[in-house]
């Protein structure tokens, strides 16, 4: 498996791997609303030639420092369980890093995202944006609003309000 910056002729498969992950149009809508915003940029995974995974990171803002936002992120439903989302996060929190950002957030399962080296949000006095009751009568808890930190003392000074993309809703 390869996992390398996705190329403009990857933007199609990347768009169908979203698709084909969930069960809602909500991600590649997601997707195809940041792919072009300054700040953003995305991952793949390929197999034999084939995207079988993907990764989207864009802009998103802790106060007044630029963070990035992970998500959506999608696996073929026939490739998952083999670690191709775990090595998907893994390289985008390196792209992240090397980009300069101080820090990762996302919206996720603790026990997916948590051995990944994400952190609930409440550790740095952050508080989860979507919290509660969302469209479609499920619930997003507190925990689910995680971070994963890669300049510590930059984050040290992460305060204020959470917003991302605006296409998250």
């Amino acid at each position: 498996m390869i996992v390398r910056l996705e190329a403009h002729a990857d933007r199609s498969a990347s768009i169908e791997v979203e698709r084909a992950a969930f069960e809602r149009p909500l991600e590649s809508t997601i997707v195809e609303a940041v792919r072009d915003e300054a700040g953003s940029f995305a991952l793949v995974a390929e197999i034999d030639g084939d995207i079988v995974g993907h990764v989207q990171m864009s802009r998103a803002q802790v106060g007044e420092t630029d963070v990035l936002a992970l998500g959506p992120i999608g696996v073929l439903p026939d490739r998952q369980q083999r670690g191709i989302g775990s090595s998907l996060v893994r390289a985008a929190l390196e792209e992240a890093g090397d980009r300069g950002k101080p820090a990762v957030i996302l919206l996720g399962d603790p026990s997916l995202y948590g051995p990944l080296g994400f952190a609930p949000g409440s550790r740095y006095g952050l508080r989860n944006p979507f919290g509660g009751m969302q469209e479609g009568d499920f619930v997003v808890a507190e925990e689910d609003f995680q971070i994963a930190v890669l300049d510590e003392a930059r984050a040290a000074r992460l305060a204020g309000a959470v917003r991302w993309h605006p296409a998250f809703g």
